[in-house]
Parts: C-alpha cells; sequence; structure tokens
C-alpha cells in the first residue's frame, strides 16, 4: 500500500481494504494520542491539535474514497467537519463533561454517531464504482 498516495493526494480512487486501513491507522493514532494526554484541559488541548493534523490525511482518504462511489471527494467535508466543530466544541467545555453532557453535548453525539454510520455504509461496506469512472479506473482491476 502506498501510504502517500492513500493519506496526501486527493486524486484517484481507492478501494474499501485501502479506506479500512487508512481509517484504523487514523483513529488508532489518535486514541493513542488520548490516551497518553487523558481529559484535562492540556489533553483535549492536544488532542485538538492532532485532530487538526489528522484532518488532512482523514480528508485523503475520504476524498478518493467517495470519488471510487462516483461522489466528488469534496462529500467528505460534510462529515469531516461536523466532527472538527464537536472536537473544537468539547475542548472549550461548551458540550458538559462526558458523564454529564448537556444538550449541545448530545447534538453533538447524534451528529458524530450519524456521520459515522454513514461512512461506515458509504465508504467502508458498500462497493465503489465498476470499472472507469470520472476520477480513474477501478481500483479493484489491478486485484483481479
Amino acid at each position: 500500500m502506498d501510504l502517500q498516495y492513500v493519506f496526501a493526494s486527493f486524486g484517484g480512487r481507492i478501494n474499501r481494504a485501502k479506506w479500512w486501513a487508512g481509517a484504523i491507522i487514523l483513529l488508532v493514532i489518535w486514541l493513542i494520542v488520548g490516551g497518553i494526554f487523558g481529559s484535562s484541559f492540556f489533553g483535549a488541548l492536544i488532542l485538538v491539535i492532532v485532530t487538526l493534523v489528522l484532518l488532512y490525511p482523514a480528508y485523503a482518504v475520504c476524498a478518493k474514497r467517495f470519488q471510487d462511489r462516483d461522489r466528488p471527494g469534496k462529500t467528505a467535508l460534510y462529515g469531516l467537519v461536523p466532527i472538527l466543530i464537536a472536537s473544537l466544541l468539547q475542548t472549550w467545555g461548551l458540550t458538559g463533561t462526558p458523564q454529564n453532557l448537556n444538550g449541545l453535548g448530545w447534538i453533538c453525539v447524534l451528529i458524530n454517531l450519524g456521520v459515522g454510520i454513514w461512512f461506515l455504509i458509504d465508504l467502508g461496506i458498500l462497493r465503489g464504482t465498476p470499472g472507469q469512472n470520472r476520477y480513474g479506473g477501478d481500483p479493484l482491476a489491478a486485484i483481479n
């Protein structure tokens, strides 16, 4: 797997397996940083910085997968931006505590859950467009 292509470019298409690999790698990095720095304000601030850094590769991975489904790569921003906003709201303490969420906290949880389910189904389960599409050749053609 060409990591530079998967995490740093926005052109072309990737299959479900590469999307899963990329998503798991990014999630593990995010969880490790969250586990190291804890839930203090400093830890939450570090996690937001890491989230901002990981936004670029997450967008690259999701954009290519949406393009495999014959949709514009910018579609990924409809899910990634609300997740980023929720992370910022949590860091600023506007969503309550993890044990006692306020109304805004529950809205953020529901939005993140909805985006997660959407990405899981659309990017992780559904097959891409067979054959050539406007974003390039079928990524499974090289495997078959």
